[in-house]
């Protein structure tokens, strides 16, 4: 049923392999590109369709969730238990021992967050094999991703980022600034400036590629690409931050030199150092280092509520999501604190002097102290 798109995907991927980027073929290229986007959007359509049926039935808790992801064997499972700091999820010493979504709470600097231990990526998840769909569908909905490599796998990371960007998830990169509407008449209309990078015409045949005919596209970045002009016109990308977690470093830990060619790895494939650390989830290294960073990563905003005449309770912040708003604290506590909301007082980083008033557009530091205050009911 697949076979005729999936022979000219491939086709179009060979073709795209082989020719060379040059001002003469960045038109082609182009093209190419979105056409295997297109075509890729109806293979997935048609699949859908075919085989239909629910994924993991996960009820979300916590204030951010993080997916645990990894090919088969990588230590998973005994990681999310380390972070944790007791035994939530089955570990053993063979693969595939997790086959289906183990959640784990895991409690730091008073935020809970929910960790989600998920079965083995194979490649081709992208496409069906193993519960690879259904492993990327819960990585798409989560704050955040543990990819999860060992010191023997870890030049899987290609094959798990290459999986991830076939079912549209972007890793580590800002959603770019451009609006895609599509109008009835008056052809391709491209608001933009002109160091955006790419030519007009370029932009335009990839969305008649795509099926814009008439549409209006408002570009607000410089230096964009092809990729970022197909993820916004498709609009169903998943942006989502990652941490690389290489795991089994104890297994290594003499050997300089190897552990020097895993760091020249992940710079090679644009790995940040700070995006990444180095870990032993059975001996506990580096565990601590690993927590800081996904609460780092989750930017996560911590604000400690003080009763009108009272001290603030330091025991039980409200965690919000950045950019976090005194109307974002006011919608967590209930409808009426927006509709009585009369002014609020913070002492924190957010403001100049301790208890300035703000009002509900105000943005909160991490830390901020804040005290509400109503206006009386008759």
């Amino acid at each position: 049923m697949f076979s005729d798109i999936e022979r000219k995907i491939k086709e179009l991927e060979e073709e795209l392999k082989r020719t060379e980027y040059n001002k003469a073929t960045e038109h082609h290229i182009g093209k190419l590109k979105a056409k295997i986007a297109r075509l890729r959007e109806e293979l997935e359509k048609r699949r859908r369709k075919a085989k239909g049926g629910p994924g993991y039935d996960i009820k979300k808790s916590g204030d951010a969730s993080v997916a645990i992801v990894g090919p088969p064997g990588v230590g998973k499972s005994t990681l999310m238990n380390a972070l944790i700091g007791k035994n939530v999820s089955q570990v053993g010493n063979y693969l595939f021992t997790t086959n289906k979504v183990v959640p784990g709470m895991m409690e730091h600097s008073g935020i809970n967050i929910q960790l989600l231990d998920l079965p083995g990526l194979l490649e081709g998840a992208s496409e069906g094999r193993g519960e690879g769909k259904k492993v990327l569908s819960v990585v798409r909905s989560a704050d955040l991703a543990l990819i999860v490599l060992d010191v023997y796998t870890y030049e899987f990371t290609e094959m798990i980022l290459r999986e991830m960007y076939k079912a549209g998830i972007r890793i580590n990169k800002r959603r770019p600034n451009i609006k895609v509407t599509k109008t009835g008449t008056g052809g391709i209309q491209i608001h933009a400036s002109n160091d955006i990078g790419l030519s007009m015409e370029i932009i335009k045949e990839a969305l008649i590629e795509l099926g814009y005919h008439s549409a209006e596209i408002t570009i607000n970045e410089r230096g964009i690409t092809i990729e970022d002009i197909i993820d916004a016109a498709l609009g169903n990308r998943a942006y989502i931050p990652a941490i690389f977690v290489l795991n089994k470093v104890d297994l290594v830990i003499d050997d300089i030199n190897y552990l020097r060619n895993i760091s020249y790895y992940f710079r090679s494939l644009g790995i940040k150092k700070e995006d990444s650390v180095a870990v032993s989830a059975l001996k506990g290294w580096n565990i601590d280092v690993l927590k800081e960073k996904i609460i780092s990563k989750l930017n996560l905003v911590r604000v400690y509520l003080k009763p009108p005449n009272g001290s603030p309770d330091y025991s039980s912040p409200l965690v919000l999501k950045s950019p976090a708003r005194v109307a974002d604290v006011c919608e967590k506590l209930g409808e009426n604190f927006i509709e009585d909301f009369k002014y609020a007082c913070v002492w924190g980083r957010s403001v100049k002097y301790p208890g300035q008033r703000v009002g509900l557009e105000h943005v909160l530091s991490d830390g901020d102290v804040i005290t509400i205050y109503l206006k009386k009911r008759a």
